[in-house]
């Protein structure tokens, strides 16, 4: 039969080592709770990561749609006349020459590089024949050469282009080269800029 002491003794070294056991798997867990915690964290870091990537990939792509957009289709003209873009010649004459010359003013007033068209459009004549009826048209103190009005709507100059922000001026004139005593001829048309490619917006 053992002695109480030795029983005491025994006793104390079960107790201990049910106290190390449960500590060990308190340990365990502690570190399992950790580690997941840990784990986690990383993959939730790891998705953030990946979706500010992608946010900001699409806000870089918007932007340069964006930017496209507007280089692409943001193109006016803008056009001024001395007084009208009427072109009023009554009364021709021998020795006639349009009294006051038309000015014509054009500005590109968009971020692109912009072809235009001038026309003769509208006429209303008198005259069976233009001969000598002739139309000149300087620009940058170059004269082009004499030319007859025309009878039916015609183009005069084609596809100019004109960049971003420029401004060309041409000065239109017109002289009677005949001899004609009879001085109620008449010679009425408008002159018109036509800009080619005149999509100025998406929402048009």
């Amino acid at each position: 039969m053992k002695k109480p002491k030795e029983n005491f003794k025994e006793e104390l070294e079960n107790q201990y080592s049910i106290l190390i056991q449960a500590e060990e798997k308190e340990q365990r867990i502690r570190t399992t709770i950790i580690i997941s915690i840990l784990a986690i964290t990383m993959v939730s870091t790891i998705v953030s990561a990946i979706f500010a990537i992608k946010a900001y990939s699409s806000t870089n792509n918007i932007t340069k749609e964006k930017k496209s957009v507007s280089h692409t289709y943001y193109q006016t003209l803008s056009t001024t006349y001395n007084d009208t873009s009427k072109l009023e010649v009554n009364n021709i004459t021998t020795g006639y020459s349009l009294s006051s010359p038309k000015i014509i003013t054009i500005t590109n007033d968009g971020d692109t590089n912009i072809t235009f068209d001038i026309k003769i459009k509208n006429i209303n004549t008198s005259l069976l024949s233009t001969n000598n009826l002739m139309y000149t048209i300087t620009n940058n103190n170059e004269t082009s050469i004499k030319k007859e009005l025309p009878l039916s709507d015609t183009n005069i100059l084609e596809n100019v282009e004109i960049s971003p922000k420029e401004t060309i001026t041409y000065v239109f004139n017109v002289n009677y080269n005949g001899f004609t005593e009879d001085t109620s001829n008449f010679y009425n048309a408008n002159i018109i800029i036509e800009q080619n490619n005149s999509k100025t917006s998406l929402l048009d």
